[in-house]
């Protein structure tokens, strides 16, 4: 199916909206129930912070299920973007890093420590957008004290005030324009962004160019593929100032990217059993409006690991402690806490925890927060310190199972990443967000039953209190605490600051960064 992009805006800014779908293979997973009509699933993603806005999948019901928190309209991405607001950062793209870098400054070496093609993983050159090998040469000193622009308490936040997630990215290609007129295979569809960071923009060095790509599947698979490297003075545009051509080959960077996306497997605009007594009444004439409380408190969830960064209890940031959950005692934690946190099993089959009991018991009251450091693949390096700018890729190993019970709805995550963030939305407030998303449908006019979805209370079309309501139904999502969960591929949070770790986000000059993450639908009956 070809990707369907839309023009929203010009000017002052290009700004466009890409539509990908694809009809998935029937010849799936014999443990995944096809039933024999075709399934399609979609996504939709905004330039503005290369966010994913909606993601479409069937449920057990082979109803489409929007499984994405967000909004209808892309204004309200930018609009979340200014100061003062939530800015929940729905779908979007975080860099240069994610997390956060304490006391928003760090140390970098501006030589390269290591010789180009010692290590598949971070060292070797491999950047197959552009296959092109970037000289390195430095005339500072040996290191550079850099401060950053802070964006939450002390530290630097998701990349400062100015991240990815708010700046407007440009599309480079799409699968369409790749496509040669006579190949009648279906191509599965794709689109790829870009971003140019400058020199100093929020502190950063370097002039970095990071390449985003999402793609679509026939196995029911989104695919988010990551390049990043440093603009060197010989392949700078025309458009680069004087005195930042002159910084170019001078800096190295650090890179830590991830895509921020809250997922509800239930499905956004999925009312429940109790949707009937949610019925609010009239915001427009012959409307009757239900309201979608999301929350992912039944959804069940397993981890491949029981490892834990440990974060400061007054300052969240890493304490350079790896606590293993599965010890018990050792983890330095409470036994109630210690079983809340691990979402791994010691036996072959796997365990899938319910997220519910954890949201409600963590203190603080607001849920999971957690870094979890995730195990090497077999032919990967063994020790932390070993892991390069490239993580783990190009494994993906499988790292993560997210479910749905009502639904069916199942997520398996893969990535090159050695760490995963586990949120659970616990500060996210409806009252300050704007329009999320709703759908409308016309209610029936003849007497029989019908059902806003298969699992709710089914509602008959001659209900007095539909009679006396109107002619149309209107579902609005409520995106408020715990309405859904992130699970994020990261490098290690502030790993600059760690010797062991900082290897793992430090660029230089005749590098990549790599990162491949794997997102994977199915159901199950």
């Amino acid at each position: 199916m070809p990707v369907k992009t839309t023009t929203l805006q010009t000017n002052p800014v290009l700004v466009q909206q890409h539509n990908l779908s694809i009809e998935l293979d029937s010849a799936l997973d014999s443990k995944v129930n096809v039933p024999p009509k075709a399934r399609v699933i979609s996504a939709t993603i905004l330039t503005f912070g290369a966010a994913l806005t909606h993601l479409t999948c069937f449920d057990r019901w082979d109803q489409p299920q929007d499984v994405v928190l967000g909004f209808d309209h892309w204004q309200d991405y930018l609009t979340q973007a200014e100061p003062g607001a939530l800015n929940p950062y729905f779908g979007s793209i975080i860099g240069r890093t994610a997390s956060r870098i304490a006391r928003a400054s760090f140390i970098l070496e501006n030589q390269q420590r290591h010789a180009p093609g010692t290590s598949e993983y971070g060292r070797k050159k491999l950047d197959s957008v552009s296959e092109t090998y970037f000289p390195f040469s430095t005339s500072l000193p040996d290191q550079s004290t850099h401060a950053l622009e802070v964006s939450n308490g002390v530290d630097c936040h998701h990349g400062g005030p100015c991240g990815f997630d708010k700046q407007h990215w440009t599309t480079i290609c799409t699968s369409d324009a790749e496509q040669k007129e006579d190949d009648k295979n279906e191509c599965e569809p794709f689109v790829t962004l870009q971003l140019v960071s400058p020199h100093g923009q929020n502190g950063y060095p370097g002039r970095l160019v990071t390449t985003v790509k999402y793609q679509l599947t026939k196995l029911g698979e989104l695919v988010i593929e990551y390049w990043a490297r440093l603009e060197t003075a010989d392949s700078a545009s025309d458009s680069t100032d004087d005195e930042e051509f002159r910084q170019l080959d001078l800096h190295s960077t650090i890179v830590s990217l991830t895509n921020h996306t809250y997922w509800n497997l239930d499905g956004v605009l999925n009312p429940h059993d109790n949707q009937f007594q949610d019925l609010v009444g009239e915001e427009e004439e012959n409307s009757l409006v239900i309201r979608n409380i999301c929350s992912v408190k039944d959804h069940t969830l397993w981890l491949g690991t029981s490892k834990l960064v440990e974060l400061g209890e007054q300052h969240p940031v890493p304490t350079g402690r790896i606590l293993e959950l599965s010890k018990g005692s050792e983890a330095g934690a409470q036994e109630d806490e210690r079983v809340i946190l691990d979402f791994s099993s010691s036996s072959n089959a796997r365990s899938y925890k319910r997220l519910g009991p954890g949201l409600d018991q963590i203190p603080g009251g607001y849920g999971y927060d957690h870094v979890y450091a995730l195990d090497p693949p077999a032919s990967a390096p063994q020790s932390v310190s070993d892991i390069g700018i490239q993580g783990y890729f190009p494994s993906t190993p499988h790292v993560a199972t997210l479910k749905s019970p009502r639904t069916g709805i199942r997520l398996d995550i893969s990535t090159s990443e050695p760490a995963l963030v586990l949120y659970a939305a616990g500060y996210l407030d409806q009252k300050m967000l704007p329009r999320t998303k709703s759908k409308s449908f016309d209610l029936p006019t003849s007497s029989s039953t019908f059902f806003i979805s298969p699992s709710a209370t089914p509602l008959g079309a001659n209900d007095t209190k539909l009679g006396q309501k109107g002619k149309s139904l209107l579902i609005n999502a409520e995106m408020g605490k715990f309405a859904g969960v992130c699970l994020e591929p990261i490098r290690y949070p502030d790993a600059i600051h760690h010797p062991d770790w900082h290897n793992m986000v430090i660029l230089h000059h005749d590098q990549v960064y790599r990162q491949k993450s794997v997102y994977k639908f199915s159901v199950e009956l």
